[in-house]
């Protein structure tokens, strides 16, 4: 009997806890516990690393940079004791912390490219660099590496870099730490740079995961969203598991030059430049990622990837407009969402400012029609805009009107009426739940706005013509 008792309780066990894998609420809790906020922290800012990091809003920390001589012995660090106040910060805040080996230059702005191919091209230089970076792991008590080798070519350089990342995995392993690797961008899902082509696939089967540097493209397409889009394609077409893929956001702007400029500056600026993606300066225009685009990629990342890669988080703010505070506050919301409602969930950026409808507002939620058009609440959508709104109930029609524009939209009728003319439509305006909802994108354009979707991360863009 005692042995039929022990059997059912575990049969019920195992019953409750298939039940709660299927649960959306539990799913979703176990995808923020795994998705990844891995930030980034450079030596050459003067930031504090106890006072200056929001490690509650972090999983990872990747310190930058360890550098190799030509010999396979390391540079010695410039802030030994700030690396370990990091390392001591983020455990204590269950934050793991790697040593970014590498980097595009050294401290004299040199490229490390060649120094990287004269060592891994030979058996003894190769294993006096892994054995030098493992023991540096052990001295200051890291979580792991991010080999950043900017970058091998096709052939022998690729076969050298293979075997310098399967030696270093071994090492590692046998330490429990983890292998990474910062790897290129891509502008379509077949079409990446030769330098990412050189990266085989027993690489990228002993990484963890890569950090995709999705940024530095040119000054205008810095970092948009479609090439993070297209970025993570390419690597999931590469047969890359998306739980292996950390899609990377930039904290600072193009051009580089004459100055350097980090988000936290931009902002200081002008608050406002915080909701955008570019902002002149001293009759420069420089492009960067403002806080709607690092939601939206955040979202992406949540349906797409396994995590975001911050570069760097020295260069954000501290504040409300913080860039961490906001792929912070996009993780927590998804959290909360179960799986119908994160199917159906669209987000909208109207001029620059995200448009947030909500149960509590009482305005209605936009949703998608059988049409595959978005209707959205009538007054809370063209209000955004200024426009002024009304309806007559008897005739059923929404009265839209800004400036010199009139627009009249019909309820249940397959057209509007702008300035007197009638546009045919696909879709319908309706009343549901006793609110009005109008076809978004055709009640913006007659407003002159432009309406664009993004499917990856199911959000409207909404901005004026110019």
């Amino acid at each position: 009997m005692n042995i039929f008792k022990r059997f059912s309780c575990a049969i019920l066990s195992l019953i409750c806890i298939l039940n709660l894998s299927f649960y959306p609420n539990y799913i979703f809790s176990q995808e923020k516990n795994n998705f990844k906020v891995v930030a980034y922290c450079s030596d050459i800012f003067k930031d504090s690393v106890e006072t200056n990091i929001q490690y509650d809003k972090l999983t990872h920390i990747i310190y930058a940079f360890l550098i190799p001589k030509e010999d396979g012995s390391l540079v010695p660090i410039k802030k030994p004791d700030e690396l370990k106040k990091l390392v001591k910060k983020g455990h204590e805040n269950n934050v793991k912390v790697l040593i970014a080996v590498g980097g595009w230059f050294d401290e004299a702005y040199t490229p490390l490219d060649n120094r990287f191919e004269k060592i891994a091209a030979s058996d003894e230089l190769r294993e006096s660099l892994v054995n030098n970076i493992v023991k540096f792991v052990d001295e200051y008590n890291l979580d792991g590496v991010e080999i950043d080798w900017e970058y091998p070519d096709l052939g022998q350089s690729s076969l050298n870099y293979e075997k310098l990342v399967l030696e270093l995995s071994s090492k590692l392993k046998e330490k429990n730490k983890y292998l990474t690797a910062a790897l290129n961008g891509a502008w379509s899902k077949e079409e990446g740079p030769a330098v990412s082509k050189s990266v085989t696939t027993k690489c990228l089967e002993s990484f963890d995961w890569i950090s995709i540097m999705a940024y530095d493209m040119n000054n205008k397409q810095h970092s948009p969203f479609w090439f993070a889009d297209t970025s993570i394609e390419y690597w999931l077409n590469r047969d890359v598991p998306k739980e292996k893929i950390v899609i990377g956001i930039p904290f600072y702007a193009h051009p580089t030059n004459p100055t350097w400029k980090v988000y936290r500056d931009i902002v200081k600026q002008d608050k406002e430049n915080a909701y955008k993606d570019a902002a002149t300066i001293d009759s420069i225009k420089y492009y960067y990622n403002g806080i709607n685009t690092v939601k939206e990629k955040t979202r992406l990342a949540l349906n797409k990837a396994s995590g975001v890669m911050l570069f760097d988080v020295n260069e954000d703010t501290l504040d409300d407009l913080s860039l961490v505070k906001s792929i912070d506050d996009v993780i927590n919301e998804t959290a909360k969402l179960t799986l119908d409602e994160k199917s159906k969930k669209v987000y909208f950026v109207v001029d620059n400012h995200e448009l947030i409808f909500n149960e509590n507002d009482n305005l209605g939620i936009p949703f998608i029609d059988k049409n595959n058009r978005t209707l959205v609440p009538v007054r809370k959508a063209l209000e955004s805009i200024g426009v002024d709104i009304s309806y007559n109930s008897l005739d059923k029609v929404v009265y839209a009107t800004k400036g010199n524009t009139d627009l009249r939209i019909p309820i249940n009728k397959d057209y509007i009426h702008l300035n007197g003319q009638k546009i045919q439509m696909d879709t319908k305006a309706i009343i549901k739940g006793n609110r009005t909802y109008i076809p978004l994108r055709y009640v913006f354009e007659s407003f002159n706005y432009k309406t664009t979707w993004h499917n990856s991360s199911r959000t409207i863009i909404v901005t004026p013509q110019s």
